[in-house]
C-alpha cells in the first residue's frame, strides 16, 4: 500500500500544507497561516475552473490547486510544491519540487494552481509523478 503526500510550504508565510494519500485516493489537507482564515488543497482530474474537490481517485491526470479564504496577509508568496511517499513508512520526496512564484496574495479568496506562474493555463500534471499504484 502506497501513501502520498504533496506538502506545499509558502515560504514567504510560513505555510505548510499537506494532501494525504491512500490507495490511491488523495485528501487535501487544512492551511493554516498568518493571515488566513482558512485554506485547503483541492484536486482535480480535468484543467477546469470547476470540479475541484478534497477528495480524488485519480485514474489519469490528475492537478492540484490551493484555495485560502478570509486572508488579511497581502503580498508575494513563492510556493514549493513537494509529492512525497510514504510507502517506505518515513516521508521521502518523489521527483523534484514544482515552484510556484510571482504570485501576490490579496485580501479575501485566493485560489493558487500548482504551476511556475500559479495559473490554471500552465497547471502541473501530476500523474508524470505518480498515478494510482505507483510505487
Amino acid at each position: 500500500m502506497i501513501t502520498t503526500v504533496l506538502t506545499i510550504i509558502a515560504l514567504a508565510t510560513v505555510l505548510l500544507v499537506y494532501a494525504a494519500v491512500s490507495l490511491g485516493t488523495f485528501t487535501g489537507g487544512n492551511v493554516t497561516v498568518g493571515g488566513v482564515t482558512s485554506g485547503t488543497i483541492e484536486y482535480n482530474t480535468a484543467i477546469s475552473t470547476s470540479g475541484w474537490t478534497t477528495t480524488l481517485t485519480p485514474s489519469g491526470s490528475w492537478y492540484a490547486e490551493l484555495v485560502t479564504s478570509g486572508n488579511t496577509y497581502v503580498g508575494a508568496v513563492t510556493i514549493s510544491w513537494q509529492l512525497q511517499s510514504d510507502a517506505t513508512g518515513s516521508w521521502v520526496a518523489v521527483g523534484s519540487p514544482l515552484v510556484t512564484s510571482g504570485v501576490s496574495l490579496v485580501a479575501g479568496t485566493n485560489t493558487i494552481y500548482a504551476s511556475t506562474n500559479g495559473l490554471l493555463a500552465d497547471v502541473f500534471d501530476w500523474s508524470s509523478i505518480a498515478t494510482t499504484g505507483a510505487a
